[in-house]
């Protein structure tokens, strides 16, 4: 491996000496933000499942990556028409971050996920691997040609695909490389044409944490029915002249007879 002040050959050649330090430098912060932000989605979740952080992980490799070179001189961040996220293209490198495994494994065994119109779209700059490819007219492996948007279509000549393969789950971040690979089949394969080399990760995470939430304004009670003032009963004197006659207080009228019935045939 042919190495200049420290940095892989072809690390400078497309990123140039006085850049490839502090592209793998904001790479490996980006992944450990990626990781403390979807780590943070999964306690704040508190459920029994890894969706919180795997919903947060995905898009946020893609994000951090973005966040990280957006200041950096040179470099291009967008968002191809279709594209589910961000792309990043420095110097001549054209960014792509996915994670390879949950464990410990070997990069060089790394697979893509999947492998869909994004990705034979972004590995027509890649080199062609030693072996048959999806990009042949061979119909083992289809589609053959294939045609690319042109916001990627518009990049400079002479642009290379750079894969950044990591492998993390909830407890940890394992393993982030980057190196240049080209793509074998529709399963994912890879041919690795440079050697993976692992990222330098930050110490710290800078991860836009959540502010404070404000005090809120207590909002007015609503009145419940017996929450209001009890109502006086008012009391009725009974008149002088009963008193005087002691007529006994009438405390439920007679019934009043009605003069027509109901069964009445009139």
């Amino acid at each position: 491996m042919n190495v200049e002040n420290g940095e892989s050959a072809w690390a400078v050649d497309l990123f140039g000496a006085g850049q490839v330090g502090l592209v793998r430098e904001r790479l490996g912060q980006a992944l450990v933000d990626m990781q403390a932000n979807a780590r943070a989605a999964q306690k704040e979740g508190d459920v029994d499942t890894n969706h919180p952080y795997g919903g947060t992980r995905w898009p946020g490799s893609y994000t951090q990556v973005a966040r990280q070179f957006e200041d950096v001189e040179g470099a291009v961040v967008f968002k191809p028409n279709g594209f589910p996220f961000k792309l990043v293209h420095v110097g001549r490198g054209l960014l792509y971050p996915f994670r390879f495994s949950t464990e410990d494994d070997p990069v060089h065994s790394a697979k893509l996920p999947s492998v869909g119109p994004f990705m034979r779209e972004l590995f027509t700059f890649a080199p062609r691997p030693s072996q048959t490819s999806i990009f042949d007219e061979d119909p083992e492996f289809g589609p053959g040609p294939v045609e690319v948007r042109p916001q990627l279509a518009a990049l400079p000549e002479g642009t290379q695909l750079v894969l950044v393969p990591y492998a993390c789950n909830p407890h940890g971040l394992l393993k982030p490389y980057w190196g240049v690979g080209s793509l074998v089949d529709g399963q994912g394969m890879l041919e690795w044409v440079t050697t993976p080399e692992p990222l330098p990760l930050a110490a710290t995470s800078t991860r836009r944490k959540l502010s404070a939430v404000p005090s809120q304004a207590s909002a007015l009670k609503h009145a419940s029915f017996d929450s209001g003032a009890q109502p006086v009963p008012q009391m009725f004197v009974r008149p002088d002249a009963e008193e005087g006659r002691k007529i006994p207080p009438m405390t439920e009228p007679d019934p009043i007879e009605p003069l027509v019935h109901e069964d009445d045939e009139n």
